[in-house]
């Protein structure tokens, strides 16, 4: 038996259907969250103060009595974003944007085709105190899914060059990336977010699954070994980001068109991050890191005061559900019906 810190969800999916909503907040909350940064890639998008701090009041409303949950509040900046847009809503409170890459990954057609144009925005990023998330797959399609992360190198190192911004590599998924992430990461201004489905299963394991379908792709055994290592390695930069992006079955299960891309693992994200990092649970040492990396690094970051262990982590196999009933959707989540090594309790 393990206790250990609640979970820091730097990176999950709320939807916008209110049902919806109070149920994906109830099940990140059983999956061992007390912190959720929820995504502003909403229909259109949260791209207005007003926008985003009425997302984040309808959210606070719907915690589940008697529960703790924090919510960081994400806005959507586009080609379009105005610096005064971005300088209104840190005056509010909105110290965190996202940027997509248009139509790489779901409802982002609003997302920025031209990096280039979004220097100037981020630059007034950094000088309001606003960390800058990065979708990072290269806008031009002509790249290919497997490889558009690795393409987004330049981009990344383009705005850490010309900009004082903080920026965020969400879903780190290549490999290939590594050594350029921790070239990075000595400006003290890179920080880096891993999901638990991408430490657990490679491409071959999920291969012809539709569940697992997801942006970015599952990568090689080789790739999801070098994540692996690089949390073993304690790194401060590196965090816990689930994307646990729900999405109603038959939103999956099409027989036209292409499914919905995204991988729900919320209602076990901590037992996941558990299972795909296992050796680390055996000692103090690793117990340690498995902390850091799924709690402790992210509270510093977002400089919220440290929490005592309350979830209880048990080494007893867990069956990841067929389904769970969000409202009115039937959610399948990525492994459903895979065994893992974790449960959870708390």
């Amino acid at each position: 038996m393990n206790i250990v810190e609640p979970l820091f969800n730097t990176h999950t999916h709320l939807r916008e259907l209110l049902d919806v909503m109070q149920e994906l907040i109830a099940l990140a909350i059983k999956g061992g969250a007390d912190a959720l940064l929820p995504m502003p890639n909403t229909a259109e998008g949260l791209r207005t103060r007003e926008q985003v701090l009425q997302y984040i009041r309808q959210a606070q409303s719907l915690i589940p009595a008697g529960q703790t949950l924090h919510f960081i509040p994400t806005l959507m900046i586009t080609e379009e974003t105005t610096e005064d847009e971005i300088r209104r809503c840190a005056g509010a409170g909105i110290n965190d944007c996202k940027v997509y890459p248009r139509d790489r990954t779901t409802k982002s057609h609003n997302g920025v085709r031209d990096y280039a144009s979004l220097i100037s925005k981020v630059k007034t990023c950094g000088e309001v105190g606003m960390n800058v998330h990065l979708h990072p797959e290269h806008p031009w399609l002509l790249i290919g899914n497997r490889d558009a992360e690795y393409f987004f190198l330049s981009i990344a190192e383009m705005f850490l060059r010309a900009t004082n911004a903080v920026l965020i590599w969400e879903h780190g998924t290549d490999a290939r990336c590594i050594p350029a992430w921790k070239e990075m990461a000595k400006s003290n201004r890179f920080f880096l977010t891993l999901t638990a489905h991408h430490l657990a299963w490679n491409e071959d394991q999920v291969y012809g699954d539709v569940r697992n379908t997801c942006k970015p792709p599952f990568k090689t055994e080789q790739d999801r070994a070098g994540l692996i290592q690089l949390v073993q390695e304690d790194l401060g930069w590196v965090m816990a980001g689930g994307d646990d992006a729900p999405h109603p079955d038959d939103a999956k299960h099409v027989h036209s068109g292409q499914c919905a891309c995204g991988a729900y693992t919320a209602p076990f994200l901590l037992q996941l991050y558990a299972h795909a990092l296992d050796p680390l649970t055996q000692s103090d040492a690793g117990r340690r890191i498995f902390g850091n990396f799924t709690s402790c690094n992210a509270r510093k970051f977002y400089n919220r005061p440290p929490v005592p262990p309350s979830r209880l982590l048990t080494r007893q196999e867990f069956v990841i559900p067929d389904y769970y009933q969000v409202g009115p959707w039937k959610v399948e989540p990525a492994g459903a019906g895979r065994q893992i090594l974790y449960s959870i309790q708390g």
